[in-house]
């Protein structure tokens, strides 16, 4: 029994026979009892013949009364031995899986850790433009794209050099300042790209007044069909700005539509007319060419403002992707001036300031003796109108 239990508490047994087996010198899987069983019978023989020679060196009675007491001691220790054996079991036993305390009611949670992306050698591919940046016509969708995307990773574009980034893989080409793009992963980002685009304008919608078009009246002492007070056809703003169109997009054309009866009659005026011709023409570039017919005191009482930003609410909804250039008045119109500022600013549309014009005789048509016609913009007037605006357009 000595030795059986000096055996397995100097030497685990799994550590035995798995080094064993792997070294290759026990080649089967063997029962832990067989290594009881010989340090059991090997540890009674010795104890046995230890007491022998005990009982004969101090001369207690004879051979059999020595060999009775040591049979008697190995029996009683011999289940003490045994008992060990039990909690040993097979080999293949030994290892089992642990069950929780909680069981049957856990729940089991998977826990994973995330792992960064893995990006390619050379870093976050840098975005392309397709196409690459010239001459394209406003609105026009860029594709962006890059090689080798990592998982994960987006494009975004800049149009203001970095301050702001959107996200997506196309971008519309409105404005002729660089275009920057690049790759992002997180707080990841590639190098940018900078594309360079130059959009024409295919169609332009002019909504205006006298000073945009006017028919013949001859008892005013006015015999044209164009802009009050031009000379000529090719001498009002709408067609100044029709000849900087078609220098650059030659197939560029315009439509003219009224806005006199809004600016008289802004409070209830119906929108809908502007729907069918919006819709029909899709205009690219619209210009909001108004102001003078406004009543200057009712602008602040029935509020010119709200209503003159419904009116620009429409002309974008009917139309495709479009910008937009307002002007201010070129009579005295302080309060709608202001109004026309004030929704402008909050839209991020273009203004053009042609009421740098007011009150300045040589810029109006003095030479007609009605005084309706005579304070209308003459050539000269014009052709700063159109140079206002045209400098907002190529913005």
């Amino acid at each position: 029994m000595l030795v059986n239990l000096l055996f397995y508490s100097t030497l685990r047994m799994e550590t035995v026979l798995d080094s064993q087996l792997v070294n290759g010198l026990i080649p089967w899987v063997i029962d832990a009892k067989i290594w009881h069983t010989f340090g059991a019978m090997l540890g009674w023989t010795l104890v046995a013949f230890v007491l022998d020679k005990l009982l004969y060196r101090y001369t207690v009675g004879r051979i059999g009364v020595r060999y009775f007491f040591t049979c008697l001691l190995v029996l009683c220790f011999w289940q003490s031995g045994c008992a060990q054996l039990e909690t040993i079991g097979r080999v293949q036993d030994v290892k089992k899986p642990v069950k929780s305390a909680c069981e049957p009611n856990c729940l089991s949670i998977a826990i994973q850790r995330l792992q960064p992306p893995k990006l390619p050698p050379q870093g976050l591919p840098k975005p392309s433009f397709e196409p690459q940046g010239g001459k394209i016509a406003y609105g026009t969708n860029v594709r962006l794209s890059a090689s080798s995307m990592p998982v994960g990773a987006v494009l975004e574009y800049s149009y203001d050099n970095g301050k702001t980034w959107t996200e997506g893989n196309q971008m519309a080409a409105v404005t002729k300042t660089p275009v920057l793009a690049r790759t992002r992963i997180n707080e990841l980002v590639s190098q940018t790209t900078q594309a360079t685009f130059s959009p024409y304008f295919q169609r332009m919608f002019v909504v205006g007044n006298s000073i945009m078009n006017h028919a013949p009246a001859p008892n005013l002492g006015w015999f044209n069909f164009n802009g009050m007070a031009a000379s000529a056809l090719d001498k009002d703003f709408v067609h100044l700005l029709d000849k900087q169109l078609t220098n650059i997009h030659p197939q560029a054309t315009f439509r003219l539509q009224s806005g006199g009866g809004f600016e008289r009659n802004f409070v209830s005026y119906n929108l809908d007319e502007f729907n069918a011709p919006l819709q029909e023409f899709k205009p690219d570039l619209i210009v909001v060419r108004i102001g003078e017919n406004v009543n200057e005191g009712d602008v602040n009482g029935t509020n010119f403002e709200q209503a003159f930003e419904r009116l620009l609410n429409r002309l974008v909804q009917f139309s495709g992707p479009a910008k937009v250039v307002c002007t201010t008045s070129v009579w005295n119109r302080p309060r709608t001036n202001q109004s026309i500022r004030n929704v402008v600013a909050r839209k991020g549309y273009a203004l053009a300031e042609v009421s740098v014009i007011e009150g300045k005789g040589q810029y109006f048509a003095s030479q007609y003796a009605d005084p309706g016609v005579a304070a209308h913009p003459n050539d000269a007037g014009m052709q700063v109108i159109a140079d206002l605006v045209w400098e907002q357009i190529q913005k």
